[in-house]
């Protein structure tokens, strides 16, 4: 479980900062409850500043169903209407009111809903369960209609101090040696946004690189919300408008969007079919990136944006729910940091290069696939590690400590097995010319 889960507040009381927007929320239940206020509620602020916590916790504590939809991704009619619908109107198995929670509301947009927000407004007049709202921008014109039949409560971004203090407790339930200087760097470098701060720490502990140096090197807050939000829109959709769209908004370079997708794809694909073609995807949009400098047409790029975007997005047969923990680009950075680790990769490739009879170059771009495979398949992957001749070291720098321990653990099983096997062969064929060999003694006594 990523340590945003695992940390997740269970209820209000736990939930740190904004203390007024959770008074605001505990007295709209409660209004909700007795009949009041039956209006459903906007919860309004940046992303990382609680919301969607704020709702679960508010469900745990009043004994409510949570039932939680994500507003941009499900936002035609027919679906708001079949979930949303369905749920508002009635109680759960277990007889309990139930609390709608539609995260992302401003990810609606007016033109492409299909009727979603529609739905929506609709179904909020004849609502007998609450409904709570979740949103990074609550002023869109497109939102004034619903805005104006709900009650606002706006969230602040987090104070540096108090990201710091839930750092600090994660990094002691976790055991990490960890200066107060380097979580400090990780809690301002979050710009209010817990969730990030969390996943930065959690990122900096999986590397093994828990020091200021490593801390001061994350970029900028900013940019790092418009690469999730890009890879996780991407990575979640399957839809073809969506992936398109988003990359309208993309504030980096096809380069890096092109880095972080190839680090995360097998992150959040589970068939490998999946993962294959959205590397072909990826490889293609590539080919169309380069030509684009080399010739200086730079049309070419918008074919490579299509196809890393679309492409990428729609080679998942479905689409997989569940947060995943977004990691930044390492497969081919953090091991040519020094000569060492040089020397390493070239032999690797040398290694691909003559078992396969391409060349290195070609090698190199297939590493990715490799990589995978050895994580996602030990079994098979110990059987390339026997075909390549890759030494443990080696398979370490594919992977990770864990894997390459773990794939030549189920080769020495299997030498082990196949000695066994052999020793046995040779006992009963040796048995065997023994017998053999007695009976002819005796047939010359007789």
């Amino acid at each position: 479980m990523n340590w945003v889960e695992k940390y997740r507040p269970k209820s209000l009381d736990e939930v740190v900062g904004n203390r007024k927007a959770k008074e605001e929320l505990k007295r709209w239940i409660e209004d909700y409850i007795s009949g009041k206020d039956r209006r459903p509620v906007i919860l309004a602020g940046p992303p990382g500043c609680g919301k969607t916590t704020m709702a679960r916790a508010l469900g745990r504590d009043y004994n409510l169903d949570v039932i939680e939809l994500n507003a941009s991704d499900n936002r035609s009619a027919e679906i708001v209407r079949s979930i949303v619908g369905s749920a508002a109107e009635s109680k759960s198995i277990l007889g309990r009111r139930i609390l709608v929670v539609l995260d992302e509301i401003d990810g609606i947009s007016g033109t492409m809903d299909k009727g979603g927000l529609r739905e929506i407004l609709n179904i909020i007049k004849t609502a007998k369960n609450p409904i709570i709202m979740t949103a990074n921008d609550i002023y869109k014109p497109s939102l004034k209609p619903l805005r104006e039949r709900c009650k606002v409560i706006n969230l602040r971004p987090l104070p540096t101090n108090t990201i710091l203090s839930v750092l600090k407790k994660i990094a002691q339930e976790e055991g990490l040696d960890v200066d107060e200087e380097t979580l400090k760097l990780i809690a301002k470098h979050a710009q209010g946004d817990l969730r990030a701060a969390i996943n930065d720490l959690e990122s900096l502990a999986l590397g093994g690189s828990l020091s200021p140096e490593e801390a001061k090197k994350l970029d900028s807050r900013n940019v790092e919300k418009s690469i999730f939000d890009v890879i996780k829109m991407i990575l979640k959709t399957t839809k073809y408008d969506i992936a398109l769209s988003t990359l309208w908004d993309l504030k980096e370079d096809l380069e890096t969007l092109e880095e972080w997708l190839s680090e995360n794809i097998p992150r959040e694909y589970k068939k490998i079919e999946e993962v294959a073609t959205a590397y072909d995807y990826l490889s293609k949009g590539d080919m169309f990136l380069g030509r684009g400098k080399r010739r200086q047409n730079y049309n070419l790029w918008r074919y490579a944006s299509a196809l890393m975007g679309t492409g990428v997005a729609l080679a998942k047969e479905e689409k997989y729910r569940g947060f995943t923990p977004y990691v930044r680009p390492k497969v081919f950075t953090k091991l040519l940091q020094n000569k060492s680790k040089r020397e390493i990769l070239k032999r690797i490739l040398s290694k691909i290069s003559s078992k396969t009879h391409v060349s290195t170059k070609r090698a190199r771009e297939d590493l990715i696939y490799l990589s995978t495979i050895l994580e996602r398949d030990p079994y098979l992957g110990a059987e390339l590690v026997r075909f390549f001749e890759f030494t443990e070291e080696e398979v370490e720098y594919l992977t990770d400590k864990n894997t390459a321990k773990k794939i030549f653990k189920i080769l020495k099983e299997r030498e082990k097995k196949k000695e066994i096997k052999k020793d046995k062969i040779k006992k009963k064929e040796e048995k065997k010319e023994s017998k053999g060999k007695q009976i002819t003694l005796e047939t010359f006594l007789q």
